[in-house]
Parts: C-alpha cells; sequence; structure tokens
C-alpha cells in the first residue's frame, strides 16, 4: 500500500508530515487529507487560528507533490 504524506502550511509556517500514513489510492489520501482539516479546525486552538490561507499539500513516498486542498474559510 503507496504511504502518502500530508503536510500542512501557510505562506510562512510549516508543519510536515514525517510519519506519513498508508492509503489504498489518491481517492483515499484525499479523504484523509479532508479529515485533518476538519480536525484542526476543530481543535482546541481552531479559534485562535486563521485558516484562510493554510493548505495540506499531499506528497508520494519520493516526496513528490500530488495535490494542495486549501483549508475552507471558517464560515463557509
Amino acid at each position: 500500500m503507496p504511504r502518502y504524506f500530508f503536510d500542512i502550511m501557510d505562506s510562512t509556517q510549516s508543519v510536515p508530515d514525517e510519519a506519513g500514513l498508508d492509503c489504498r489510492d489518491l481517492d483515499e489520501a484525499h479523504r484523509q487529507a479532508r479529515t485533518l482539516i476538519v480536525d484542526a479546525m476543530t481543535g482546541p486552538e481552531a479559534t485562535r487560528i486563521d485558516w484562510c490561507a493554510w493548505r495540506v499539500e499531499v506528497r508520494d513516498e519520493a516526496r513528490s507533490l500530488l495535490f494542495t486542498i486549501p483549508f475552507p474559510h471558517p464560515h463557509a
């Protein structure tokens, strides 16, 4: 099963995913990225962060960028 890495970043900060996650395919990786976004936006620090500039960059085992998902506007 391929391993995908989910790096979270905005224009000034980056939280690299060092461990990665095994996913069956790109669809599952996409679902995992969406779940990561929801979890981040509902966590204990969520109301103190402006999520508009944040995104998840999903990379493959070679660390090549596969796709990017922007965080939604909190009131969307």
